[in-house]
This record gives structure tokens, sequence and C-alpha cells, in this order.
């Protein structure tokens, strides 16, 4: 576990929303984010280590560290852009080439299925690729940890100036129901699971998983051997039940 102090000169970027107020810095090889809504920190962790038990390639995922940034919880994740190489989230390439916000634009769409077929189409003409199996494979994460925050900033490809490809997974901070407000643990953890809603096509990450199918496969012996060894946290209890709801898949 890390223990970082940080300058204002190595913010880049404060996020600002109703649940708080989340700051990334930038120092080195790393960027660093403090948690603000739970222990996100944790969760990009456990997380992305879980994805070391699939057959996913390393450079498909970015893998982050749990520590402590000016005393304050968070994580941190090496830099995966070259030099020459940029992050190009969803929203932005829909910006760039119309001018609005691409999430509003799929809000009027009625249907799941037309929404992704709307995104699918006009990133193909952006960049020339057909993101349906990163699409997969993020989905059927996103199933299996809960994560409430797949927003269209939170999917991306990388431009090294001529040419376009996907982005590895990253951020999985809002997952294993760290930061969902409604929460009760007097509630059983059904209960509690039912209460998380999904982004950016449907509200369900099981219809999402359905429409794209299986992508990846999970050693999940090997998994749940290694997040026994883990600290006993809420987080932990709720990847240990959904992992027991998925391990057939």
């Amino acid at each position: 576990m890390f223990r970082e102090y940080l300058s204002e000169d190595n913010i880049v970027l404060i996020d600002g929303t109703s649940e708080g107020t989340q700051v990334k810095y930038r120092k080195g090889d790393y960027w660093y984010k403090e948690d603000n809504r739970g222990r996100e920190g944790l969760a990009e962790y456990l997380v992305s280590h879980f994805l070391t038990f699939t057959d996913l390639r390393p450079e498909e995922y970015i893998l982050y560290e749990q520590g402590y940034i000016n005393e304050k919880r968070g994580c941190r994740s090496k830099n995966f852009l070259e030099e020459n190489e940029s992050l190009v989230t969803f929203y932005r390439l829909y910006y760039s080439e119309f001018g609005g916000n691409l999430a509003e634009r799929l809000a009027k769409i009625s249907t799941m299925e037309e929404r992704i077929a709307f995104a699918l189409k006009m990133i193909r003409s952006l960049t020339g690729l057909d993101v349906t199996d990163y699409l997969k494979k993020i989905f059927m994460l996103d199933m299996i940890v809960l994560n409430e925050d797949r927003h269209v900033n939170n999917l991306a490809v990388i431009f090294d100036g001529t040419e376009f490809r996907p982005a590895p997974i990253f951020d999985n901070g809002v997952s294993l129901l760290t930061a969902n407000l409604s929460v009760n643990w007097h509630f059983s953890m059904e209960e509690n699971v039912k209460r998380v809603i999904a982004r950016p096509f449907s509200g369900s990450h099981e219809k999402m998983y359905e429409y794209f199918g299986k992508g990846f496969s999970v050693d999940w012996n090997e998994f749940l051997r290694w997040l026994d060894e883990q600290e006993d946290t809420k987080e932990k209890e709720v990847f240990r039940y959904q992992a027991e709801r998925y391990a057939k898949i």
C-alpha cells in the first residue's frame, strides 16, 4: 500500500458532483485519485485484480493500487499512454464532432437496443472501430462487480495521431456497493444488490450483458482463494456474493 504526498501542482482534474468532489493527480508515471464517496480505491484494487484471474490480456485493463494520498485514502495506476497518444472518451468523440452531450442524446432514444446501435455506429463512423468486443468485456465486468458509474466518459479509445484502438478497462471505483447511498446493511445482500442502477444504455446490467454476451472467462476458484486473503470489508463481502451468483458463467 503506497503513501504519497502530492501538492496542488500535481492536480490534473477536480470533479464535482452532488455526491462530493474527487481530486485527480498526476506525478511521474502515476495517476492518483482520492476517495470521495466511499472506498473507491479499495473497489478499484479489488476489481482490477479480479481481472488478473480472467483470460483478458494484461494490456486490456488497468491495475490499481490502494493507498494514501496526503493521508486520505485513494488509489493510483500507472500511466498507460505513450507520449504521442491521447485518451478520447466516447463523450469527447461525440462532442468534438456534433457539439452536443452524448449522454443526453442517448437518453432521447427509446430502447436499449437502439441506444447501443446508435453508439456503435457513431464510434465506427468517427474512428473506424467496431467496439462491440470492447463493450462485451466491459458490460460483463460491470454486471459482476455492480459498477454504477459506467458513463460515456468511462468508455474510451486511444488515438496515436494516426489510428484509434480501444482503451483498456479503467475507472471501476463506484462498484461493489461502495458508494451507493441507498444501501441499508440491515437488509439482505440480495435486497441491496437490487438497488443498483447500471449505465449507460440500460439501468440493468443483466440486460446489457444479455445483449452483448460473454466477454471473458474467469478462474473462479483461484480468484476466490485470493479474495479470501484480502482484508474483511463490505466490498469483499459483496464481491464474494457476486462471485457465487455468476461463477457458472
